[in-house]
């Protein structure tokens, strides 16, 4: 299995004209207020630090960020997204919009080029109530030629947010058929707050109009059975995958790897994990 990622975690665009591999993930990295509502946890500029050191070992070609906020503590002004930008020196379309601006889409600008992007507000709810919004941009691959979509999002949160996740799942795949009606490939990450189950509201929802859950399409998956939500704490087993990467629109997708990234060395900060989510991407390839 470990020789098997290795020839596929290093690739970035293939070296075949027609086809175009992109590794593609998804990271809720926590808003900066947990300071204040969890005073034992790092700092936003501690925690920053891990954060980076995570995106930049996994080296994923694209992230969906999720719970990344423009947010005043006190006498402090977070811009948590333009800190990661900065931090990790990729391109990054973030909407001005609060229901929108903690959720940014960043990619390699060396590896593709941004040829349309956009947000869909789908009913504003001020933070902590933070879903009800997407964001979405459309790459070109600057070696094939190829273009997709990433499409990030978050949803409503707690066991009382079930309808809500509901409307927003709905929400979501009307808004990608309708951005995306020539189905090119394109992927959809998210911190859905809803186990990735066959009967999930985004799991019904998108598979109604053809995208499948990596996880579940992966040839290869490392740390299947942790959960995505760590809490800060080590990782766990259990059935809670919250975070998830669809890939889909088009048919002609091979899913070759999955894994729930496992922070360590200098990706942990005060004895934490960076954040309560772990990262975790898919290895996949579309023509």
């Amino acid at each position: 299995m470990f020789a098997f990622a290795a020839s596929v975690l290093g690739a970035a665009p293939s070296t075949a004209a027609s086809t175009t591999t992109v590794k593609v993930a998804s990271y809720n990295v926590d808003s900066a207020w947990r300071e204040v509502s969890q005073p034992g946890i790092p700092t936003w500029d501690s925690r920053v630090v891990g954060v980076k050191n995570v995106i930049n070992m996994a080296k994923p070609d694209v992230v969906g960020i999720q719970e990344a906020p423009n947010i005043t503590i006190g006498p402090r002004h977070y811009t948590q997204a333009p800190d990661i930008q900065r931090a990790t020196g990729y391109a990054m379309y973030q909407p001005a919009d609060g229901a929108t601006e903690p959720i940014p889409i960043l990619w390699r600008a060396g590896l593709f080029d941004m040829t349309a992007s956009s947000y869909k507000i789908f009913e504003y709810r001020p933070y902590p109530n933070y879903g009800r919004a997407m964001t979405w941009v459309k790459l070109k691959s600057k070696a094939t030629g190829n273009e997709f979509f990433v499409f990030n999002t978050h949803f409503q949160s707690g066991a009382d947010g079930q309808a809500a996740r509901k409307a927003e799942a709905a929400m979501l795949a009307a808004e990608i058929q309708r951005v995306n009606p020539s189905r090119l490939p394109a992927f959809v990450t998210g911190d859905f707050n809803a186990s990735a189950s066959n009967s999930a509201p985004q799991t019904a929802q998108l598979g109604a109009i053809g995208y499948r859950d990596s996880y579940g399409a992966a040839a290869v998956r490392m740390h299947p059975a942790h959960k995505t939500y760590n809490g800060y704490l080590t990782p766990a087993v259990g059935g809670s995958r919250i975070d998830q990467v669809y890939v889909g629109a088009a048919n002609n997708f091979t899913v070759h790897y999955w894994e729930n990234w496992t922070p360590y060395g200098n990706q942990i900060v005060g004895g934490r994990p960076p954040s309560d989510h772990d990262l975790i991407y898919t290895v996949a390839t579309f023509n």
